[in-house]
């Protein structure tokens, strides 16, 4: 779970960083809190899969962002999707000992929720390896 932990940390460092996403003022949250106002972005939820070859061993990583925004019509939740892709893929791939050797956007979705809320969901892909496992 250490390179699953890792990889979150450097996805929330990226996504605050990010001058669009903070354009749209967005906040991002590991579990929003019940008080939380939308827009606003989650990340989770996770599933780490053990991946193993000779040699050497890494994870694999299925991951989502989560947007949930009040505004009228899915262009707003797009737009902000359309950011969190664009982040995400250009992540650093060396962060705390981890090195991702691929990441990718698996499906994005956006619907309206009971509650009148815009929800969007992208679910991305990444292998890892621990850079003590490599060699590298």
């Amino acid at each position: 779970m250490r390179a699953s932990l890792e990889l979150q940390r450097a996805l929330v460092s990226a996504l605050v960083a990010d001058g669009a996403i903070r354009a749209r003022g967005l906040k991002i949250y590991d579990g929003p809190p019940a008080e939380a106002r939308a827009p606003y972005l989650s990340v989770g939820a996770d599933m780490v899969s053990a991946r193993g070859w000779q040699g050497g061993g890494g994870h694999e990583h299925r991951f989502s962002v989560s947007l949930w925004d009040v505004r009228e019509g899915f262009a707003p939740a797009k737009e902000a999707l359309a950011d969190v892709e664009r982040v995400v893929l250009a992540m650093p791939r060396h962060f705390a000992g981890v090195r991702l050797t691929g990441v990718r956007l698996l499906r994005a979705t956006v619907r309206r929720t009971g509650r009148n809320w815009t929800q969007g969901i992208a679910e991305f892909r990444a292998l890892s390896v621990r850079e003590d496992q490599d060699g590298g």
